[in-house]
């Protein structure tokens, strides 16, 4: 990278730790959550698990199984590891390898099609990929052992079906004698839209994955859940695939001492996010998807290209405090990026937040 452009990235750097945030938790240094967990594992004088067994990660599997309804649950270090496991099991329980999914999929665009490559499973991408998948794209699909529904789906804004369509969903797909497996990276968000326990919701799926790094914002790591036979078999996939760490304590921890806090602050988010939305739609040449959000996240879209809206950030940031966007893409005049909305947009005022978007939309 040529000098100009390093000193650039430094400048934003820093300029991004020295302001407020209106996305996610807000700056922390790296070492401020590993602190966090070893006071909480010296309190309450925890003990390290061992290749994937011990009492502090049985005790959260059996927390989340628990909340979820489910019988049975695994802790993983990645979802990437979890999904395709499922619908490995899925697949191999009925001899069929086609398996379906949403055209925005996490396993279809950013995962270099795991699921092909080592499980030889084949997807079918279903409907309309700016809506949620509905009971209609179904239809036509030869036989399949699996369907997986993203609650709610990030590529389009963090949009999810209502309740009434996702049952509908789960029905069609039961007729077809379908397994259907919830990929929940962002399940704790979507519960707040829905309002109703986690068990409800779980009970319309046979295994539901779970990632703690996303809205628990705790250190990397995820869980697949199921049957208890289910489990007893992707306990061996995530041996195969070297995903049975020697202890992964650090990570199962910051899960731990996070949990019930967040899920307590997840309405409040998601009602923030709302009014958030509704100021950047304000302004001309700022719009939002959805319009009204879902969940405590959306999808923000801006006119212009986006080095000058960079630029234009970063003169917001300087003058107001504040860094509204942390990234944006776009290779014409409309560039785009994802708002997610936890503690730190809660500590803001309506009043400095529409001050700092003037500034950042107005023309140079």
């Amino acid at each position: 990278m040529p000098a100009t452009e390093t000193n650039l990235v430094d400048k934003r750097l820093a300029l991004r730790a020295s302001s407020k945030q209106l996305a996610g938790a807000g700056h922390s240094h790296p070492s401020d959550e590993l602190e966090r967990i070893a006071a909480y594992i010296r309190e309450h004088n925890i003990c390290s698990d061992v290749y994937g067994s011990g009492s502090v990660v049985e005790q959260l599997e059996g927390k989340v199984a628990d909340l979820f309804g489910m019988e049975a649950a695994r802790y993983m270090p990645s979802g990437c590891m979890a999904q395709p496991i499922a619908l490995r099991i899925w697949a191999e329980r009925v001899g069929v390898f086609d398996t379906a999914f949403h055209a925005t999929s996490h396993l279809e665009l950013h995962e270099e099609k795991g699921y092909s490559a080592l499980h030889r499973l084949k997807a079918h991408l279903l409907g309309d990929a700016t809506r949620p998948t509905l009971a209609c794209d179904l239809e036509g699909l030869p036989p399949l052992s699996s369907l997986l529904i993203e609650l709610p789906a990030r590529e389009i804004g963090g949009q999810l079906p209502t309740w009434d369509e996702l049952v509908e969903l789960t029905k069609a797909a039961r007729k077809k004698r379908i397994r259907l497996h919830l990929d929940g990276a962002r399940l704790w968000e979507a519960q707040a839209f829905y309002n109703r326990p986690f068990a409800e919701i779980c009970g319309l799926f046979d295994s539901v994955y779970v990632s703690f790094y996303k809205g628990i914002g705790a250190l990397a790591g995820a869980m697949l859940l199921g049957p208890r036979d289910f489990i007893d078999e992707a306990v061996l996939w995530q041996r195969r695939q070297g995903g049975t760490l020697y202890s992964a304590l650090p990570n199962i921890v910051s899960a731990k001492m996070r949990l019930d806090g967040q899920l307590e602050r997840m309405p409040a988010y998601r009602q923030r996010a709302i009014e958030i939305a509704a100021l950047w739609n304000e302004f001309e040449g700022a719009s939002t998807l959805p319009i009204v959000p879902q969940v405590n996240m959306f999808h923000l879209l801006l006119d212009g290209k986006v080095e000058e809206l960079l630029q234009a950030r970063d003169r917001a940031a300087e003058q107001h405090g504040l860094w509204l966007v942390s990234y944006l893409k776009g290779d014409g005049d409309v560039a785009r990026t994802e708002i997610t909305i936890g503690d730190a947009a809660l500590a803001l005022t309506d009043d400095e937040l529409r001050a700092a978007i003037a500034n950042f939309l107005k023309k140079p």
